[in-house]
């Protein structure tokens, strides 16, 4: 079994190099940037991560030259690719943007590459390129970049992230790595049902000693985390008290059905509070997302406090310990590092956006939280493995803050030069191009962007669609970009109305009902047509007279990367019409004011997130 030293330079991802490796049958260290190469003892191999600096910067992380010089394998991603580039006296610049699937075709033959066809779909997220590489170290490029380079076969470096499951042979270079090129045989003990199960018996233990004597409080949305989390605390065997918070912005009439079908499930009786008029006052004129999550946080927080005294009040004699669903996800987009680590954060990974269920050091709370180790994927598979159904292990994702981060209530003016290059890209498709004056959230080169919204309009044809979305994302600062077809409109809405809009939505509780039903006919359609999806927020943005409404529905395995479905190959666009038109004629959107638009989000992961704020 090898051994292998992962520098942590402050990406998204630098936990799932870890996993994918573990998966492979190989221990992992992760270490700071700094750490010295003297320090790494016994190591197969060293991996340089990625992040969200560049290298030329003054506060750029560095690393020891002697790993560079060293017999030990090295290999670089991303941002460690770049540092790789830099100390053989290539030229880092930013430029030549790349986010999301990118052909790459291999032009050399390495090891790395052992078993792999001479194009593939790599998954990029970098601002920074590299150039002046001599042509003898070059391993593959893609049509505006080199994308792998080599100094032997012991130092290589690519630009992509093969830790990303949309990268189509990410794992099989990771095993080239570990295997072929570090020559490290890999344990019999792989990421199999024998691992789910140390895991959950480790989270079980885990549970255990942070309770005590105690009870073990739960908040329980319905989903597959805080169901998993839940299930955990009943395995322990310790008094478990659980709680559901209704603030009014979750799917509709979710609180009754979280309640019988918990109590169906896992035997335990569920409490219910509302907090929706709380909510709904505190979120009054916010505008900024990072606010509005901030605000939602906050609001959780203090009915956490306030329930939270309750519970001791109740519970003095034994205390109280509250078990929590986060994920490594969580913990990384909110900006911590804190997953699978060897040491306090050293505060290098950005905060993309604030995850309510990422307790900040100084709470105060008894607190213990199981599958922090844990993306999406992997807490599935612990849910098959309590024997949890199928409707809850399966059941796609729906954030904790809800339609708070699904209703766009701000707009932001945009530059008519930007408008102007929206409009050239898009013709290059034969699409007409528009920027609409709001901003959504995304993730560029490991960092948070927030950035104007794009509309492209045309026939319809997907290719031609993603396409000019990539570029759109890759030239301008334009994150995320829908496409409307002409026949998902009424009233004679036209995009370039989007001109007149001169205000945002008001988040209340009529725009949160007309979203709540707009949300469940398009998950009721696609279910009647058995389409599966990952997951599929339906957002309410801001119209000229009418709000519009966005259908994002997504591919993904643990949502670092997404990709929206294909259509028609995932989705017949006869769904798309049918979804549109029913939320366009539906009788109780109408009764809340109706809608102008239907859209689709034709945005991967990145350079958008999987929610827009």
């Amino acid at each position: 079994m090898g051994l292998f030293y992962i520098l942590e330079f402050g990406g998204q991802h630098t936990d799932l190099i870890s996993s994918r490796l573990e998966s492979l049958g190989h221990s992992v260290m992760e270490v700071t940037s700094d750490t010295p190469y003297r320090k790494m003892k016994g190591a197969s191999g060293i991996i340089l991560s990625g992040g969200p600096k560049s290298v030329y910067d003054a506060d750029a992380y560095h690393i020891d030259p002697e790993i560079l010089r060293s017999p030990i394998p090295v290999l670089g991603i991303c941002y460690g690719f770049q540092t790789i580039a830099k100390s053989k006296g290539a030229r880092v610049f930013p430029g030549n943007r790349e986010y999301g699937g990118t052909v790459q075709k291999i032009i050399k033959q390495h090891p790395i590459f052992e078993g792999m066809p001479e194009e593939s779909i790599v998954w990029m997220n970098h601002g920074d390129s590299v150039d002046g590489v001599d042509e003898k170290h070059v391993l593959a490029r893609t049509d505006k970049n080199i994308s792998a380079i080599a100094f032997g076969k012991k130092k290589v470096a690519v630009q992509f992230h093969p830790e990303l499951t949309h990268t189509e042979y990410g794992t099989q270079i990771l095993r080239n790595f570990a295997e072929v090129i570090c020559g490290a045989k890999p344990s019999a003990l792989q990421s199999t049902n024998l691992d789910i199960a140390v895991y959950a018996t480790n989270a079980i233990n885990e549970i255990k000693s942070a309770v005590g004597n105690g009870t073990a409080g739960v908040y329980v949305s319905g989903g597959v985390d805080s169901t998993v989390a839940l299930q955990l605390a009943r395995k322990a065997g310790v008094p478990v008290t659980a709680i559901h918070l209704d603030m009014g912005v979750e799917r509709k009439d979710e609180a009754d059905r979280v309640s019988r079908l918990l109590l169906d499930v896992t035997g335990q009786e569920i409490s219910v509070h509302n907090y929706s008029d709380r909510l709904i006052e505190a979120l009054k004129g916010k505008t900024d997302p990072e606010d509005k999550r901030k605000t939602f946080q906050q609001l959780y927080r203090q009915t956490f406090d306030e329930l939270y005294q309750e519970l001791i009040s109740e519970h003095h004699e034994r205390g109280i310990t509250f078990v929590q669903g986060t994920l490594a996800t969580d913990r990384r987009e909110s900006g911590k590092e804190a997953s699978k680590k060897n040491g306090p954060d050293m505060h290098t990974v950005a905060t993309i956006k604030t995850h309510h269920n990422v307790q900040s050091d100084d709470s105060g709370r008894s607190t213990v939280e199981p599958l922090r180790y844990l993306s999406k994927d992997g807490v599935r598979k612990l849910a098959r493995y309590l024997g949890l159904p199928e409707s809850i292990a399966g059941r796609p994702p729906f954030p904790g803050p809800g339609l708070v981060v699904r209703m766009v209530t701000g707009i932001h003016p945009y530059e008519e030069r930007l408008a102007r290059n929206a409009r050239d890209i898009a013709g290059k498709y034969d699409l007409d191009g528009y920027v609409l004056p709001i901003k959504t959230v995304g993730l560029k080169g490991d960092g948070r962007a927030f950035e104007h919204l794009a509309l492209v309009e045309g026939k319809k044809n997907w290719d031609a669609i993603t396409r000019a979305q990539k570029l759109l994302a890759e030239e301008l600062p334009i994150s995320r970009t829908v496409y409307l077809h002409e026949s998902w409109t009424k009233n004679g809405f036209e995009p370039s109305q989007f001109a007149n809009v001169t205000r945002g939505l008001e988040f209340n509780r009529q725009n949160i009902s007309l979203l709540q039903e707009a949300t469940e006919i398009a998950e009721n359609t696609f279910e009647k047509n058995h389409i599966t999806y990952s997951q599929m927020p339906v957002v309410l943005f801001p119209g000229p007279s009418r709000p519009l409404i966005a259908i994002r529905d997504v591919h993904s395995v643990d949502f670092r990367s997404v990709r929206p479905l294909k259509k028609p190959e995932e989705v017949p666009w006869e769904v798309c019409d049918n979804i549109a038109h029913n939320i366009l004629r539906n009788p109780v959107i109408n009764s809340y004011g109706g809608v102008d638009a239907v859209v689709y989000d034709a945005s991967s992961k990145p350079a958008a997130t999987t929610e827009w704020e």
